[in-house]
């Protein structure tokens, strides 16, 4: 020990310590820099101790000493150690940053946006391991792999110069020209591309518009029985979401709301079409109390009752109405793809808050879906699925009114990929639902997706339902209502 410079840290210590503080699989240069870091930060080597010559160092843990400078070098890049040519590295001084085992962790502070973000918006629902008649999903094995896996290699090896950068963040020109060009022809939405953006989901979309568009404390109005998700990302951004019955009615009582959100193709949950008569009173009031109508479109492509209805926005000539779409429904959830339509009025806020709060999307994927949409992948994958898909919504249906008879209300939908089965006054929807998980349905409540309305029912996703399944299904609920269907007195419901 030299009373000047501290300890001399001899080759076999040093061993002790690698073998202590060493994370496992980790390269042997970061596993040693990684060791004298966590040695000194728990003062097991403390300021002027030495550590050996990279030599000695090498002997004792058996490897090379090019590997042992490696470390030497990151340590002392970091400040930790110094080193001098002729001398044994040295253990530099470094704050104190360690908590006393008594204090414990201290946690750290929410904002209170920040508070209302990390709420349970969607209520404890979420999707555990069995996905079997989820709503709002598709059947995976439905998806053209093949087909895609032509687009994405085709994607993969054109160069897109300034694309593969930062250019073009708001989404690929030819992406967005694509989309243009499908829902005109298709939709019937005369859309040009600069009014396109492309983000990674219907979720991004809304938040991204409650970001630029409302204030905390706004409001915003929901349909009744609504989307969890866009709630979740309305109140995240602390709007005050109310339920849109009556919008002439809430703009008189107070403020009137910033954004109105529907999902008029096909209303979520119950599968109902808008009539064009309701389309125009909101149309009318938006454009009255300047505000934007968020129109979702997420089912648009899978119609069930006569053919599809141009969307909202077809209807709009004032830049009132924003038009949301995404591929999860069509084609697969995982894709992260969905695209917003904007009036060109609002264009250069949206493209200037797009990049600001990055939203932008992997540009292969970008690039593949053009070319599936262009090749005509697209149509052709949609009308196969919705043969599928309609023929499983019979199926359902059938399996239900058989097990359940008239005592349960359920018809099919005018469009979408789920069916609701409404249950009767009183009954407790969500302890019915928490039997249908535990015997693998993840159907959802429908009290779950309510703003201020009383309704119960099921919620359930017929995608990637079989006669088997579809039947299993009916005989599980029709056997818990018939033991005794949970009533609210019973059980209790929470608020």
């Amino acid at each position: 020990k030299d009373p000047e410079r501290g300890i001399m840290t001899e080759p076999l210590e040093l061993a002790t310590i690698v073998a202590r503080f060493a994370p496992p699989d980790v390269g042997k240069a970061m596993a040693l820099q990684l060791a004298i870091r966590r040695a000194v930060h728990q003062s097991v080597l403390r300021p002027e101790d030495e550590l050996p010559s990279t030599r000695r160092a090498a002997e004792a843990l058996e490897i090379s000493r090019n590997t042992v400078l490696e470390a030497y070098e990151g340590l002392n890049a970091e400040g930790v150690i110094e080193t001098r040519r002729g001398a044994r590295p040295v253990i530099c001084a470094l704050p104190d940053c360690t908590t006393p085992a008594s204090q414990g962790a201290s946690a750290i502070p929410r904002s209170s946006r920040g508070r209302i973000a990390g709420d349970d918006h969607r209520q404890g629902y979420v999707i555990g391991e069995s996905r079997a008649l989820a709503p709002g999903l598709p059947d995976p094995d439905l998806f053209p792999r093949d087909d895609w896996a032509t687009s994405l290699r085709r994607a993969a090896r054109l160069s897109r110069n300034g694309n593969d950068m930062y250019d073009a963040y708001e989404g690929l020109p030819e992406l967005r020209d694509a989309l243009a060009r499908y829902l005109k022809r298709y939709r019937g939405a005369n859309v040009d591309p600069a009014q396109v953006f492309i983000v990674p989901s219907t979720q991004s979309a809304l938040a991204l518009l409650a970001d630029l568009f409302a204030d905390p404390g706004d409001t915003a109005l929901m349909e009744d029985p609504c989307y969890a998700g866009g709630r979740a990302a309305f109140e995240a951004r602390g709007l005050v979401v109310r339920p849109l019955e009556d919008p002439v009615a809430t703009g008189r009582a107070g403020a009137p709301p910033r954004l109105l959100y529907v999902t008029p193709s096909t209303q979520y949950p119950t599968g109902t079409r808008m009539k064009l008569k309701r389309r125009m009173e909101l149309l009318a009031f938006a454009r009255a109390h300047r505000a934007l109508i968020l129109e979702d479109d997420y089912d648009g492509d899978f119609v069930w009752r006569g053919i599809n209805v141009p969307p909202f926005l077809s209807l709009d000539d004032a830049g009132h109405v924003v038009m949301i779409g995404t591929a999860s429904k069509s084609l697969l959830p995982a894709l992260r793809l969905a695209w917003v339509i904007v009036p060109m009025s609002l264009v250069e806020p949206v493209r200037r808050a797009h990049r600001a709060l990055g939203y932008a999307v992997n540009v292969q994927v970008q690039a593949a879906f053009a070319d599936f949409i262009r090749s005509g992948q697209f149509a052709r994958h949609l009308r196969a699925a919705a043969r599928v898909y309609r023929d499983r919504m019979a199926c359902m249906t059938a399996a239900i009114r058989t097990r359940l008879g008239p005592g349960v209300g359920v018809s099919s939908p005018d469009g979408g990929l789920q069916i609701l089965v409404r249950l009767q006054d009183g009954a407790d929807d969500r302890a019915i639902a928490e039997q249908m998980w535990r015997a693998g349905f993840q159907v959802l409540p429908l009290s779950r997706l309510c703003i201020e309305s009383v309704q119960r029912g099921i919620v359930v996703g017929f995608a990637c339902a079989n006669a088997e399944r579809a039947d299993q299904f009916a005989k599980t609920l029709s056997t818990l209502l018939a033991e005794g269907q949970p009533r609210e007195a019973d059980v209790g419901v929470a608020p």
